[in-house]
Formats: C-alpha cells, sequence, structure tokens
C-alpha cells in the first residue's frame, strides 16, 4: 500500500539514507586499506555521516505525524513497531546461535558485542522515550513541544554526559543507551536529538499539502539550524554544532524530497527501500556483515579490493536487496491481511 502523498518526501529521504547506508557498508567492509586516505574516500565518508542522522530523524517525524493523526486512538499498534525494531536490533547483533557460550569464558565479549548501541536500538530507544510521554503530555502539541526541548538538550549535553559516564556505577547495557562504551557507537545522547526534534518538525511541516509551502517550511527550517550551527562552540566530537548542521542539511534535502510524487522510471526500488526500511536495512546488513547463522560479505572477501571491484559487490548487494523488499512489498505479513479482513468486516456493519 503506498504511503499517503504528502508523507511521500519521508519515504524518498529514508530510501536515499538505506541507499548511502548500503554503499558505506559495503565500502567500509571491502575496501582495501591502500584506497582509504583519498581525497575522494573523505568526501564520500562525508556524505555517509548523514546516513544515521537521516534516519534517525525521519523515524521521528513519521511517528510525530502518526500521533497527530491517531492520538486518540491510542499507541498499542506503535509500540509494536517499536517492539519490532528492539527484536530485529538484538537478533542482528546475537553474535552466535549458542547461547551457553554467553556462560564461557567469552561471555562477556559476547554480551558487550550483543548489547552494543547501534543505529536501530538508537530509533527503538528514541521512539520508547517519544511514547512513554503520550500518557503525561495528554495533548499532541505539549507532546511535540516536549519532544523539542528533550532534542535539544541531547544535543547540548554530550560533555555534560560524557563527564557523569567516567567512572559510574551503572550496568553497561544500560549505560550504553546514554553513552558509549565499548563498541557502542549511536547512545541517546547526543544522537536522540534527530528523532525527539522529527517529532516536532514532521507534524509542522506536512500539515499543509500544498507541495510549495512543505518546500518552503522545510528550506527555512534547514537554514535556521545551519545558521544556529555556527554560533555554537563545539567541546567533543558529536556536541550541538554537529547536530545542528547535520539537521540543518537533512531538512533542505527533506524540501528536495517534498517535489517528489511518483517514483521516476527505474527508481521505484528506493521508494520501497524508503517505505520497508526495516526489512531493506535488515537484509543487506546479513549480507554485508553477516548474522549468528552466517557468514557476510566483509569475513568471505575482506578488505582488499579495489574501488571498480567494491562498485560491483554494491551492485550486487543492492540487486539482491531490491529483490526481497519488493517480494516483502507484494506479499503482506497474514497479520497484515487479518488487519484488513477486519476494517472490511466493520466497514460492511456500519453501513447496515
Amino acid at each position: 500500500m503506498s504511503a499517503p502523498a504528502r508523507l511521500r518526501a519521508l519515504d524518498w529521504l529514508r530510501g536515499i539514507a538505506v541507499l548511502v547506508m548500503v554503499e558505506c557498508h559495503v565500502f567500509n567492509a571491502l575496501l582495501a586499506p591502500e584506497y582509504r586516505g583519498l581525497r575522494w574516500f573523505s568526501a564520500l565518508n562525508w556524505l555517509n555521516g548523514f546516513v544515521a542522522p537521516a534516519f534517525l530523524f525521519v523515524s521521528g517525524a513519521v511517528m510525530g505525524t502518526n500521533l497527530q493523526k491517531r492520538w486518540e486512538q491510542g499507541t498499542a499498534r506503535l509500540w509494536r513497531r517499536v517492539c519490532q525494531i528492539f527484536m530485529v536490533a538484538y537478533l542482528l547483533h546475537l553474535p552466535t546461535p549458542l547461547l551457553w557460550q554467553f556462560f564461557g569464558a567469552r561471555g562477556s565479549r559476547l554480551i558487550e558485542l550483543w548489547t552494543k548501541m547501534d543505529i536501530l536500538q538508537c530509533v527503538a530507544g528514541s521512539l520508547s522515550l517519544i511514547l512513554l510521554l503520550v500518557p503525561i503530555t495528554r495533548m499532541p502539541r505539549i507532546n511535540r513541544g516536549i519532544c523539542a526541548a528533550l532534542g535539544i538538550l541531547a544535543a547540548t549535553s554530550a560533555t555534560v554526559v560524557a563527564n557523569w559516564a567516567i567512572g559510574v556505577s551503572v550496568p553497561i547495557w544500560l549505560l550504553n543507551y546514554l553513552w558509549p562504551t565499548g563498541v557502542g557507537k549511536f547512545p541517546l545522547v547526543p544522537w536522540a536529538a534527530f528523532p525527539l526534534i522529527g517529532v516536532s518538525l514532521g507534524p509542522s511541516i506536512f500539515s499543509e499539502v500544498s507541495v510549495w509551502q512543505q518546500t518552503l517550511r522545510s528550506a527555512m527550517a534547514g537554514v535556521i539550524f545551519l545558521v544556529a550551527s555556527r554560533f555554537m562552540i563545539s567541546s567533543s566530537a558529536y556536541d550541538a554544532p554537529f547536530v545542528f548542521e547535520r539537521m540543518g542539511w537533512i531538512l533542505l534535502a527533506l524540501g528536495a524530497c517534498c517535489r517528489l510524487r511518483e517514483a521516476p522510471p527505474g527508481t521505484k526500488w528506493i521508494l520501497q527501500f524508503g517505505e520497508l526500511s526495516l526489512w531493506s536495512y535488515t537484509v543487506h546488513l546479513i549480507i554485508v556483515y553477516g548474522s549468528c547463522i552466517s557468514l557476510g560479505l566483509d569475513t568471505l572477501l575482506g578488505a582488499r579490493w579495489s574501488p571498480l571491484a567494491v562498485l560491483s559487490w554494491l551492485t550486487l548487494v543492492l540487486f539482491v536487496t531490491a529483490v526481497v523488499v519488493r517480494w516483502r512489498s507484494k506479499h503482506p505479513t497474514p497479520w497484515h491481511d487479518l488487519k484488513e479482513r477486519v476494517k472490511l468486516l466493520a466497514s460492511c456493519a456500519r453501513h447496515e
């Protein structure tokens, strides 16, 4: 089922982000070390740095829009989606199917790998925080305002949280959600700023059906964030200037995506990446990095390939991922079919 026209821009932005994410993972896994110091690879890394912020921002914007539309219907359906993300996140990180190894000599290391903070954990943790605020705030407008305030707080608290995390006696798996420890990469501070601010900006941008108004609002918000980032001082790697600058460029990109409606010839698969982002993320990650029961390209091939060869492998990964995602788009889950039948029966009953 296609997304509503006014939300198609978010699907496009997320689809493009997934596309760049696949490129990032394939190049990082397979490119030989001698090519990584070249100027073009530095430029590629700069582009890749927008993937996680865009992915997180869209998740918040979609959540904000869904809450705006379905506030009176409760959050049970949204909680199910968050639980799905949590489940996939930790299954992807499960380092072994032999669970008794967690109690052996390598147990602590395996637990560290299993509980590390990656992008999906950050998405699920941020969305959980947003949903937990719903019964407290009671109104969509208050919820968006508090989320925006918490987003700015997360964006500006990296140094404070870093100092607090030194020597604090908190279980590692829990501390990972607040600050990176060991192999963690995406703690809620500051990364939750992107979905939390997205909760506020999503409904604000898409409250108008006019494409030009959506584009203008997104572009104006982007410029404001970019200007604000110039007046901020950074004291850590992912402090407020990083968040605000990334947010600014992402909003400008969203403004461009607002101009897109139907997929141009040959690009529908990118839009499907955005519509089924959890599937496209999971499939390509298993192909590139493997799972607890399979080996990935990084293990089978190693980082020893030229840029042209990596492009060939990238094409293959994108093709396989697109085939699986397209199949999934044409074969809804039994639960989805059941819900559609219930809706149809309810509609018939009302008409009778």
